[in-house]
């Protein structure tokens, strides 16, 4: 087992936990061409590969790693998809970490014939099968292992931007996405030809990343207190204790992101309710909710979310009192053109789409998303001329708005008659 393998393995963890297919494409790629380049070659950067087995490094594997990195990218630019990804890219990044360990290391066979024999079930004695040196299989193991807990680490992190800002209005996870991609790419390529600078870099990334994902779940857990009545925990921002439901005496306000402000008190007892709801929190004790239906009942205290008409019926009633505002903020942004497009679009989705498209299931978002963004495709262009453009972003809020907040009325009136319809069974 070579130093520079186990270099490259451990700094390959941050990568990985980053990006499965771009890393093992990028990987692939330098193998098989990177010898070619004058420069490396004369350096002997890659002297330690020179036994890669062809398999990694033949065209076909490098097209089909191609098309599943492109295929990555893609779906990590998009907010539904990145939450799908979220729950199992885990699995994904740490097979594909062992699998190019692996090859980098030279543990499986250099001759496609003996892969090829492997394959047809001709089974060999391990030396004779390509896995002769076992501390390196074990090392990939480790290196599967150790990119497994980064990633779930990663996803818990990414876990907490997902549930406060599920569509991504605020584009931070669409940032975040691109620098992952950057991250994979040239990480990979310093890595291989430089492998302690990167596992300088890999350790402080991993350490920034555990420390965020920390932080974040101290936070959630430090937003609770005791009930003064019962003792139970409950957070700062819920109106009544999950365990007895006794009032809160000192309800906290919420921020963008749905956390408590535990020095700022609820500016409004009537209206937090609504605003715990747009953050997909219980208007009562203030826990998340998970599914994206607007009928639902709360997983800690019981409350049945929207049961009562009224309850709907005052939430749309917040969200309709702010359209005015909306619009006209809207407005004043679209007359820069260009510039004003993008925080337009960001202030009118996060105050008056995500509320309710948070409550909309995952297909009928998506149908009904792709669908404005054809209509939207074409107002971007407007919005390039001067005056004229000033209609375009209020018209994009006014249309999303109102489309998600029928969609939302829609899947109401189908839970009822549902309800109903048990009912009489």
């Amino acid at each position: 087992m070579k130093l520079v393998t186990v270099l490259n393995g451990v700094g390959s963890i941050g990568m990985f936990s980053s990006r499965a297919f771009v890393t093992a494409f990028v990987v692939a790629a330098a193998l098989r061409w990177g010898p070619e380049i004058a420069w490396i070659n004369d350096l002997g950067l890659l002297q330690q590969v020179k036994d890669v087995p062809t398999w990694f490094t033949h065209n076909l594997t490098l097209a089909i790693l191609g098309l599943l990195a492109g295929f990555e990218v893609a779906a990590t630019k998009s907010a539904d998809a990145r939450a799908l990804l979220n729950e199992v890219d885990g699995y994904i990044k740490s097979g594909s970490a062992f699998v190019t360990y692996l090859a980098v290391a030279g543990v499986i066979s250099a001759q496609d014939a003996a892969l090829l024999n492997e394959i047809t079930s001709e089974l060999e004695p391990a030396a004779q099968a390509g896995i002769g040196n076992v501390l390196d299989f074990c090392f990939a193991a480790l290196t599967g292992f150790g990119v497994f807990l980064a990633a779930s680490a990663r996803a818990r992190l990414i876990g907490t931007f997902i549930q406060a800002d599920p569509d991504d209005d605020s584009m931070l996870q669409w940032l975040l996405s691109w620098f992952e991609d950057i991250f994979a790419i040239f990480g990979t390529l310093l890595l291989i030809l430089y492998p302690p600078f990167m596992l300088i870099v890999t350790g402080l990334v991993l350490g920034t990343l555990w420390l965020l994902e920390w932080r974040a779940r101290r936070r959630e857990e430090k937003s609770q207190v005791p009930c003064t009545s019962c003792g139970a925990p409950m957070y700062l921002a819920a109106v009544h204790c999950p365990s007895c439901d006794a009032p809160n005496p000192a309800v906290r306000d919420i921020n963008w992101l749905g956390q408590s402000k535990a020095q700022t008190p609820a500016p409004d007892l009537k209206t937090h309710p609504q605003k715990l709801i747009a953050k997909q929190r219980c208007p009562r004790c203030a826990s998340r909710l998970k599914p994206r239906q607007p009928r639902q009942d709360c997983e800690r205290c019981g409350h049945a979310l929207f049961r009562e008409p009224a309850e709907a019926g005052q939430y749309l009633a917040v969200l309709d009192r702010r359209v005015p505002e909306v619009l006209l903020l809207s407005t004043a942004l679209s007359l820069i053109p260009v510039i004003g497009l993008i925080p337009g679009i960001i202030y009118y989705r996060m105050r008056l789409v995500t509320p309710v498209a948070r409550y909309t299931s995952m297909t009928r978002n998506l149908l009904t998303k792709w669908g404005i963004r054809l209509f939207y495709f074409v107002l971007i262009w407007v919005q390039l001329f001067p005056g004229i453009g000033a209609v375009v972003v209020p018209l994009m809020a006014s249309m999303s708005y109102f489309t998600y907040r029928a969609m939302f009325q829609r899947q109401l009136e189908l839970a009822l008659v549902r309800e109903q319809a048990k009912t009489v069974s």
